[in-house]
């Protein structure tokens, strides 16, 4: 047993040689021994108890164990009680749901770096089970991961059964949680009711899990890295290129959706992913949330808050034409005897030295923070102040600029930024056409 928490340890990087870390404990079989590993492999360990106050005397017994055990250990322990059905009664959440919040937050205000929790392997295998009956994707597959942040489970590879055996070798007692013995719980119908029948068919059924969960998170580990590459190569001034993410294999565009919805705190499954993946490829506007919006017009998807403005990026890798906000838009890379020719005598232009132009070009509208410096006005200033100068303020939204990763390069009506100008050494020029439809 000891050795399995060591090679776990030591597997999956949690913990350095004698580091501190928290070791949160209920007084069950299996904190117990999570707190006896830690503290015989040489960890410098602290504890933590969460009293739930939901059992009464019973919450309060276990408190007490906790007390004792750590004091004859020589473990330092913190106690905290949080009132987890004010708690749920406030937010609407299942007393399973306001516990682990309320749990969780004390664990994170720790000043301790490493946190431990007592997961096992047989836990991990019951999380399988209930995402699989939640028609859940294949990290759901996985169980429980090894590290999640800050927090570890030097436990994941050891099973219930290895837990008992521990602490009857070691004459070390525990309590038990009366709330496990219930089937009001999913996880206990599926512990009770679940487990034993795989057992029956395998007794080594947690083990042949266990090595499935290893596989599948290798495999979601390999098909999140190319994600992030493809979200790298589709990276475009203001989101991404649409042909790009929809040509991607499923398995990969979805997790590169996942991870958009991730970082935007979003709320995410399965269906709505799908619904991402099709608007990619066929165009069109989506509300996520609020006025967050996900978005796919001209080749470019991305997530925006719209807040009443409606947001406009095309970008741009060639000669062009399209049309944006009722207007002729041309974009052209010419050589430089072509400098001063006016193809189409309608269109107002704006010439560029296309060699100073850094990376991926696109055609947008104003966004809070844009500022210009004009060629020959001497002084750099934010589109803000600039638009209200001569537009009008139900305009200004639809002045079309020019940019590039470093800002924007041009203004409709006003000009090219001074570091894209073209000079005696101009090679390449880039000419942007605007004429208006009526």
């Amino acid at each position: 047993m000891l050795e399995n928490v060591r090679r776990t340890i030591t597997e999956y990087g949690m913990l350095t040689e004698g580091e501190a870390v928290l070791c949160c404990l209920s007084g069950g079989a299996d904190s117990v021994t999570l707190l006896l590993c830690l503290q015989e492999l040489g960890y410098d360990v602290s504890a933590v108890h969460i009293n739930h106050c939901l059992r009464g005397d019973e919450s309060d017994r276990d408190e007490a164990f906790c007390r004792q055990l750590c004091e004859r250990l020589g473990v330092p322990l913190t106690v905290e009680r949080v009132n987890v059905r004010d708690y749920c009664e406030k937010t609407g959440k299942s007393t399973e749901e306001g516990a682990r919040d309320l749990r969780y937050a004390v664990f994170e205000r720790s000043p301790i770096g490493k946190i431990a929790t007592a997961h096992t392997l047989s836990d991990s295998l019951e999380t399988a089970l209930f995402n699989l009956a939640r028609g859940t994707g294949a990290r759901g597959l996985c169980g429980i991961p090894p590290v999640r942040g800050r927090f570890v489970r030097p436990l994941i590879g050891c099973t219930r059964n290895d837990v008992e055996q521990f602490l009857a070798l070691h004459g070390q007692d525990y309590v038990t949680d009366s709330s496990n013995l219930s089937d009001d719980y999913s996880r206990n119908r599926i512990r009770h009711g679940i487990v034993p029948v795989l057992k029956d068919l395998d007794p080594a059924a947690e083990r042949a899990f266990g090595r499935l969960s290893a596989q599948l998170r290798a495999d979601d580990e390999y098909l999140c890295n190319q994600a992030a590459k493809l979200l790298e190569t589709a990276s475009r001034p203001g989101g991404y290129d649409s042909r790009v993410l929809a040509q991607a294999a499923a398995p990969v565009a979805s997790r590169a959706m996942l991870s958009l919805l991730k970082q935007r705190g979003l709320r995410w499954d399965e269906a709505r992913i799908g619904s991402l993946l099709e608007l990619a490829a066929q165009g069109g506007k989506l509300c996520l949330s609020g006025e967050v919006y996900a978005l796919c017009s001209g080749g470019l998807f991305r997530i925006a808050e719209l807040s009443g403005q409606e947001e406009l990026c095309i970008p741009v890798t060639g000669d062009c034409e399209f049309e944006a906000f009722g207007k002729q838009v041309s974009v052209n890379i010419l050589d430089k005897h072509q400098i001063g020719e006016r193809i189409y005598n309608l269109f107002t232009y704006i010439e560029l030295d296309y060699d100073k132009i850094k990376g991926v070009i696109a055609v947008r509208n104003r966004r809070g923070g844009d500022a210009i410096r004009l060629d020959g006005r001497g002084c750099t200033k934010s589109l803000k102040k600039l638009l209200a100068e001569r537009v009008p303020a139900e305009m200004r939204d639809k002045v079309l600029l020019l940019c590039d990763e470093q800002g924007v390069i041009a203004a409709e009506g006003f000009g090219c930024a001074e570091r894209v100008s073209c000079d005696k050494n101009t090679e390449r020029i880039l000419r942007f056409g605007i004429k208006s439809s009526s």
